[in-house]
């Protein structure tokens, strides 16, 4: 079968699943309506409860097994079919009313015929000290900061892995950063001060041109001068939820410096971030949005191998059509300051490595726009879940597609289907580029 063939026939098969997913999403009322199975399962006896040893609760164990099947790796590589297991175990034990802890631990092989593909990473260890209106958090730990969905200018903490396969790859892609955070409580204000020692980057799906070496220096060693800090007002429980946001420290996402022609370095450069966030319900209707402006060691913009400030804002609503049907739109636009065109230089490593920056930093247009959505609806008793997420990027007309169908088959095991889709008609964007990516996938899970 020639090449043309075969790349026909995976797209057409793409095309065909998410038909299929998308129609099961439209004709979800319906579905729920006439293919009801009865009431839930009743809970658990209070004696099976009892059965359970006393320590497994008082550690908290717990955690998941799952087998998955990608068609296509997220490394910008040729892996292709790839059968993958993941044994996430987690403890959260409790040390009486004064603290408590947890810790998790992600065992993964990807691709099972790969022997290189087998990964052990601790996401999480930490330990949790009360002390009134004052609470401390010392260790690994993801802090998540924003109220948009799924694009969170303010997000700028903790590391994610964006080469992890997973049918909840939004939830699970945080691989956690060593922190102490103290959290002072008054009223319906939060005060959180977070000292980072530790530098963690962010995993990106980076590879070499041909001939080119990638080589990154993570800044994990703890020096003084990579180390961050960070501080936070949140407050909740009011008509409006609102926070105010500063970080300083090392950017999460790399730039590369070329140090000859076949190699480049990935460097991450220290910014400073400060940011706003707002939430606001009128019954089923839900307004947010949220804001931060990022300011780097670039502020002229003449440097190609340096991160431009720049202001990232996103604004959405979200509407709870029934009890099982949720749909949210927002729209978002990032403005770079003093825009260079990275194309301009002259020298072909140069420029290939300029482009390269701006297209993972989202920095290939001056102004740039775009709109996500989300629909969610379940039935069932919502055992079976179905969603559409959807990203679009205006300038270049490159989008990201995730269609996707999950069932619980019991309060254990629950199966995931769907596609990741990533395309553009220009290269020069950061979901055309990635459009090797796209995938079909399958999962089955055991939660214990």
């Amino acid at each position: 079968m020639t090449r043309g063939l075969r790349t026909a026939v995976k797209a057409r098969h793409l095309s065909l699943v998410t038909c299929h997913i998308i129609a099961v999403l439209l004709a979800w009322p319906a579905l729920a309506c006439a293919a009801d199975p009865g009431p839930a399962p009743p809970p658990v006896p209070e004696e099976e409860q009892r059965s359970r040893p006393a320590w497994v609760d008082r550690l908290g164990l717990g955690g998941f097994i799952r087998a998955d099947y990608y068609s296509a790796s997220k490394q910008l590589d040729s892996q292709r079919s790839l059968p993958g297991l993941t044994i996430q175990p987690k403890a959260l034990p409790k040390f009486g009313t004064w603290g408590d802890g947890k810790v998790e631990v992600r065992i993964t092989d990807q691709n099972l015929r790969d022997p290189n593909e087998f990964r052990a990473r601790l996401l999480e260890g930490y330990g949790n000290v009360y002390f009134g209106n004052v609470d401390v958090r010392v260790g690994k730990q993801n802090i998540v900061w924003g109220r948009a969905d799924a694009l969170n200018p303010t997000d700028v903490l903790t590391p994610k892995d964006f080469t992890l396969l997973s049918a909840k790859d939004e939830e699970e892609r945080r691989i956690g950063t060593t922190a102490l955070k103290a959290n002072y409580y008054r009223g319906n204000y939060t005060l959180s001060t977070i000292w980072l020692p530790i530098f963690n980057p962010t995993t990106l799906p980076l590879s070499g041109a041909p001939g080119i070496q990638l080589t990154q220096n993570k800044r994990s060693d703890g020096d003084w001068t990579h180390q961050g800090f960070a501080a936070k007002l949140d407050q909740t429980g009011g008509e409006v939820d609102w926070s105010l946001s500063y970080y300083y420290g090392l950017d999460l996402f790399p730039v590369g410096i070329p140090i000859s022609p076949t190699q480049v370095v990935l460097e991450h450069n220290r910014i400073q971030m400060f940011g706003a966030d707002f939430a606001r319900n009128f019954g089923r209707f839900g307004v947010r949005g949220e804001a931060a402006y990022v300011h780097t060691q670039d502020p002229d913009g003449n440097d190609p191998f340096l991160k431009n400030p720049y202001v990232y804002y996103v604004l959405g609503v979200d509407h709870d059509v029934t009890e099982d049907l949720n749909v949210n739109l927002q729209a978002y636009q990032r403005l770079i300051v003093n825009y260079q065109d990275p194309f301009q230089f002259q020298d072909p490593v140069t420029r290939n490595v300029a482009v390269l920056n701006t297209i993972f930093n989202q920095q290939m247009d001056r102004v740039q726009e775009g709109f996500s959505g989300r629909i969610k609806a379940t039935a069932w008793n919502k055992t079976l879940e179905a969603e559409l997420l959807g990203v679009f990027e205006v300038n270049r007309a490159s989008y990201f597609l995730r269609p996707s169908v999950a069932y619980a088959f019991t309060d254990t095991w629950k199966g995931f289907t769907g596609v990741d889709i990533f395309g553009g008609h220009l290269k020069e964007s950061i979901y055309g580029f990635l459009e090797q990516n796209t995938a079909f996938f399958a999962e089955l899970r055991a939660t214990f």
